[in-house]
């Protein structure tokens, strides 16, 4: 027997080993309720600190445990759900499998552990769909400042079926989270687009239409931060107008490009330069990755009518499950190979099993070719475009980082 061999042989003993040791593991708590409801408790003051006039709990900087997050969140949407678990619990989070009543569709809850923490810190709460067939998330940004837009992004998470949706825990007065790459929102981004951000960001915003010299009616300007009418952005137009809801994109072509008169008619696509997100720093991020981000801007009339509201969400569920799609496996969804998270099985028995010996397992990915993009048809214009090819990607190996539970706002142990 070679060296090589019979460190292998070792190896496998202590895995074998370790496998068969007693795993000490709490169960996952539980609830049950209505999705729409849970929005809305993540969304109220409960959960999300008001404007600094009306709200004087500080926003925490969570710089000391921006690292620690993404692994987190990483783990949490590789399915390590219970070691994910045991990862918030040290920073004052808690993980909750949720079941809605009324659909029976269960999901994972991140969100700040309110015993474990004397106040909340801001840093938001974010729910993982494990069933999600649809390479999307949704993200609410400013869920005080931009009324109404969480209930709209649950109800978008809801329909689609999307893989996340986050929620910001802060006032965009005390924390703007688009503009913050030291953010827990931003950490949690980067980890659940992937890599080469294979999963697109859907993020709801709210404007006032008096505020902004757009043509009369306007009630949608969506963009993708650098000025291209993507395929998200025009499927999304699309579906925006065939709900007889006006809907523009901003753009910088010329005006009488056949493209920019696709969705905007004779309407310049520079003038919706003030909604056009360019320095959004998870659009960035997802752009510079080679991936796609969808900016939505909804106006004030829509987001106040119930009815409007539920016409927008439909419109915006079903031009993000229209989206391009690649790398799925045979159940319709992504295949993701992460380094980040290091939990194979191997490895998840040794550390829960205390073995002396850590055995690291390297996970490997068969790297699929994603299937030929079609078309996407755009019903206003009958114009079609072909679509991007989604690549699949591995995840860069990332350690977590240890914090003090100062830092957290967790009582330290005696």
């Amino acid at each position: 027997m070679t060296k090589g061999m019979a460190a292998l042989s070792l190896l496998a003993i202590v895995a074998l080993g370790s496998l068969a040791m007693p795993v000490q593991a709490e169960p996952m708590a539980q609830e049950n309720g209505r999705f729409c409801e849970l929005v809305d408790q993540l969304s109220s003051k409960e959960y999300v600190l008001g404007a600094p006039s009306r709200d004087d709990r500080p926003y925490v900087d969570p710089t000391p445990v921006l690292h620690a997050f993404r692994h987190l969140a990483a783990t949490m949407a590789w399915g390590d759900v219970k070691v994910a678990a045991r990862k918030a619990a040290a920073l004052g989070y808690e993980v909750i499998e949720f079941t809605d009543v009324d659909t029976k569709h269960e999901y994972y809850v991140l969100r700040e552990d309110l015993d474990a923490v004397k106040v909340i810190r801001g840093w938001g709460s974010y729910i993982f769909n494990p069933q999600s067939k649809v390479d999307a998330i949704v993200e609410v940004p400013h869920p005080f400042a931009d009324v109404h837009t969480p209930e709209i992004g649950g109800q978008i998470f809801a329909e689609c079926g999307a893989r996340g949706l986050l929620l910001a825990g802060t006032h965009r007065d005390k924390a703007d989270v688009p503009d913050l790459v030291d953010s827990i929102f931003h950490q949690v981004h980067t980890a659940w687009i992937g890599p080469l951000a294979q999963v697109t960001a859907w993020q709801i915003h709210g404007f006032a239409g008096q505020k902004h010299p757009f043509p009369n009616g306007t009630q949608v300007v969506a963009s993708n931060g650098e000025g291209a009418i993507a395929p998200e952005i025009a499927a999304l137009d699309s579906a925006m107008d065939e709900r007889g809801m006006p809907s523009y994109v901003f753009n910088q072509l010329p005006a009488d490009n056949d493209e920019n008169k696709q969705v905007n008619g004779d309407v310049p696509g520079v003038a919706f330069r003030s909604l056009a997100a360019a320095k959004n720093e998870q659009g960035r991020l997802s752009r510079s990755l080679g991936g796609s981000f969808v900016h939505i801007e909804l106006e004030g009339n829509v987001r106040s009518n119930e009815s409007s509201r539920k016409q927008a969400s439909s419109a915006i569920a079903i031009a993000m499950a229209s989206a391009p799609r690649g790398g799925e496996q045979a159940d319709g969804r992504v295949r993701l190979a992460s380094l980040e998270v290091e939990q194979s099985p191997i490895s998840v028995a040794v550390t829960e099993g205390a073995a002396a010996a850590e055995v690291r397992v390297a996970a490997t990915m068969t790297d699929e070719t994603p299937a030929a993009a079609l078309p996407v048809k755009v019903a206003k214009k009958k114009a079609k475009k072909q679509l991007p090819v989604v690549r699949v990607a591995t995840k860069v190996a990332d350690e977590a980082a240890t914090v003090q539970p100062a830092v957290l706002g967790v009582p330290a142990a005696p």
